[in-house]
């Protein structure tokens, strides 16, 4: 394994600065140069990603209650009814029975006590695990799903902390009689990438927060593959808002289970902040000395290889160079030709005018160059600034249009709230106007029950009178034969014996008498409290009914009323983080504008022609790379965006063939009712008719005879 920068820069400086200690030049030098101009800039810069651990948790928290439900999920038995022939009958079962004998037009032939039918109804009865909480389960499960995959894939993909470091040198000095200017820009960006192995061994925050998502995500995809899942494959998902329920309300694991779908409708952020720090550092001494080591040992390095000519060196283009006096010049003019001095004058102003022109005409040909390299940058950048702000608009118009049909939609399904609650009201009023009609008429029954039996008592006892008179009068009747017989023997005996037993006789009757009127009125009070207690207990169940629903009502409509206020806070709450974070981009980026246009001015203004065109196609090369590859993740973009819309388009089609497939089983089932109606209609007209030939029949035979 190779050494690190910092061992291999303290190796060269141990190594350098033993060699230049105590050497005068380059003492003179470093004294040079501390007498000198200076412009030293250190800049930092540092992107550091955050990762948002509230979906984690609340997900986290609901895994539990998911497991519970996933593993023993609701069932109920589903009872469907066919009328099919008697050769496909599986099982002939009382309800067969009695719907055969409501329909006769099924009999095929009776054979004395033997009856066989053509068709007969058969009832099926199995297990469906289709309940309202169910598919709440299964629709809260794909949602989930698609919730963590999003952030997932954004979280995996994305690079991690980039820190980006730049250091300019401009310097100004001399040594001796030479100027000395000295250019030094040097820059790094570091980019550190996530790797899966990170994310199963976390070594920091972040890594143990992805480390988390990668389990919540295998934990929720083994959810979704479950043979819960497959079961209800099928079945129609739930659209919001969720029905409270008793069991949604009251069952702890399917409360948690609200609370999150909740959550996630309501969480429309990324998943992770982005926090840029910046620093602008001062130079300090002992980094300054280093500078000017490095910046010595670079100028022996350029006075090493523009030396003198050495034997055995490269051939270089020589040419030689003839420097003649001004003072030659004139005395030349002046001695061989025959020229005044308004002429020599002349010359000499025309030269140094020509001369001044081409110098002109060449500065006009650089600053015209220059001026179109900066209107060129600023068309290009102008043209990025107007895709951009296109692009915003773009972004801003699909975002409008995105609330507005989610405006519509809520209007539709609050409007499709309020007409199913309306019929729930109408049916739960009917059922109760029907069952209140049922009681009144149960207790007309139990009252007309009740006289009769009255009636009844009263006629026993009227009976029991008369009997008991005609006994007694029998019983005289015979007294007095008996006394007639034996009036001659023993009639002061008989008439005293009489006498004793009449008065046993109606003391034995008063007693009977009082005896029954006791019971009957005990009869007539136990009936008269028992109907009390009875109409006592009915009302108190219908003032309770009554109470619990307007109770549930009440809690329905502050639940709504609650849910309604926390997601217009909760949307509040993040257009205005939006708005400030915005402004804070916003901010940054202008200050990062004018950064960028005071160093290029300033590079513009020190460097050459030359390198001021080198640097301007550079720049282009640049832009056009970037170009091409903002172009390329706009379409990757794009093609995003049209898989995900052709995704919504294949579920809004599969949605609409599964309500139109719910559509038919209605029509179907509509149709075998009223063709069950009709039949039970022409029974009863065949019913009717018979009846009609039975009555007749009598009539005909008295005819006859």
């Amino acid at each position: 394994m190779g050494t690190s920068f910092e061992e291999l820069y303290s190796e060269y400086t141990n190594a350098s600065l033993p060699i230049f200690t105590g050497d005068e030049y380059y003492g003179d030098m470093l004294e040079a140069m501390d007498g000198g101009k200076h412009e030293i800039s250190l800049f930092n810069r540092f992107f550091e990603k955050k990762i948002d651990l509230k979906w984690v948790e609340a997900i986290e928290a609901c895994t539990v209650a998911l497991d519970t439900i996933v593993r023993n999920p609701r069932k109920f038995i589903v009872q469907e009814e066919e009328i099919v022939p008697i050769e496909r009958a599986r099982k002939i079962t009382a309800e067969s029975v009695r719907h055969l004998a409501q329909h006769t037009s099924m009999i095929a032939r009776v054979d004395g006590d033997r009856v066989t039918p053509s068709q007969i109804l058969n009832v099926f009865r199995e297990e469906s695990f289709e309940i309202y909480e169910n598919r709440f389960i299964f629709t809260l499960l794909r949602n989930l799903r698609h919730f963590i995959d999003t952030r997932y894939n954004v979280l995996f993909n994305m690079e991690q902390d980039e820190k980006k470091s730049s250091l300019t040198m401009n310097s100004e000095f001399r040594a001796g009689n030479e100027k000395i200017s000295y250019k030094l820009e040097v820059s790094s960006q570091a980019v550190s990438t996530m790797s899966a192995t990170d994310a199963i061994n976390p070594g920091d925050g972040n890594a143990t927060a992805l480390a988390r998502i990668e389990r919540i995500k295998r934990v929720v995809n083994g959810f979704c593959s479950s043979s819960f899942m497959r079961d209800l494959e099928h079945c129609t998902p739930v659209r919001p808002p969720i029905m409270r329920t008793n069991v949604i309300q009251k069952d702890p694991n399917f409360r948690a289970c609200l609370n999150l779908w909740q959550f996630i409708s309501s969480y429309d952020e990324v998943g992770y902040e982005i926090t840029a720090k910046e620093t602008n550092e001062m130079v300090s001494d002992d980094y300054k000395n280093d500078l000017f080591k490095l910046a010595t040992v670079n100028y022996m390095l350029l006075k090493k290889n523009t030396g003198e000519e050495e034997p055995g060196e490269i051939k270089q283009k020589k040419r030689k160079l003839k420097p003649k006096l001004l003072k030659r010049l004139a005395e030349e003019l002046v001695l061989n030709y025959d020229m005044e001095e308004v002429e020599i004058r002349k010359v000499f102003v025309d030269e140094l005018k020509r001369a001044n022109k081409k110098k002109t005409a060449g500065e006009i040909k650089i600053n015209e160059a220059i001026d179109r390299a900066l209107k060129s940058e600023n068309d290009r950048k102008a043209e990025i600034e107007a895709k951009i702000k296109a692009e915003i608009q773009r972004k801003k118009e699909i975002e409008k249009r995105r609330k507005e049909r989610e405006k519509a939609k809520l209007a539709r399904e609050l409007a499709l709230e309020k007409e199913r609650a309306a019929k729930e009201k109408a049916r739960l009023k009917a059922k109760k106007e029907k069952e209140i009609a049922l009681e009144k008429a149960a207790k007309a029954k139990e009252r007309e029950r009740i006289r009769k039996a009255k009636l009844r008592e009263q006629e026993l006892a009227r009976l029991a009178k008369e009997k008991e008179k005609a006994r007694i009068a029998k019983e005289k009747a015979r007294a007095e034969k008996l006394k007639a017989l034996e009036e001659e023997k023993a009639r002061k005996a008989a008439l005293l014996a009489e006498q004793k037993k009449a008065k046993e006789l109606a003391a034995q009757q008063a007693a009977k008498e009082k005896e029954r009127a006791a019971k009957q009125k005990e009869k007539e009070k136990l009936a008269r409290a028992k109907a009390l207690q009875l109409e006592k207990e009915r009302a108190a169940k219908a003032k309770a009914k009554e109470k619990e629903r307007l109770a549930k009502q009440k809690a329905a409509e502050a639940q709504k009323a609650r849910e309604i206020a926390e997601k217009q806070k909760a949307k509040e709450k993040a257009a205005k983080e939006k708005a400030v974070q915005a402004e804070k981009e916003k901010a940054a980026k202008a200050k990062q504008k004018e950064k960028e246009r005071i160093a290029k001015q300033k590079a513009a203004e020190a460097q050459k022609v030359k390198e001021a065109a080198e640097k301007q196609k550079a720049k282009e090369k640049a832009a056009k790379e970037k170009a091409l590859q903002a172009e390329k993740e706009k379409a990757a973009k794009a093609k995003a965006k049209e898989k995900e819309k052709l995704a919504k388009q294949r579920a809004l089609e599969l949605e609409k063939a599964k309500a139109a497939k719910a559509k038919q089983k209605e029509k179907e089932k509509a149709a075998r009712e009223k063709a069950l109606q009709a039949e039970k209609a022409k029974m009863a007209k065949e019913r009717e008719k018979l009846a009609k030939q039975k009555a007749t029949k009598p009539s005909d035979d008295s005819t006859n005879g």
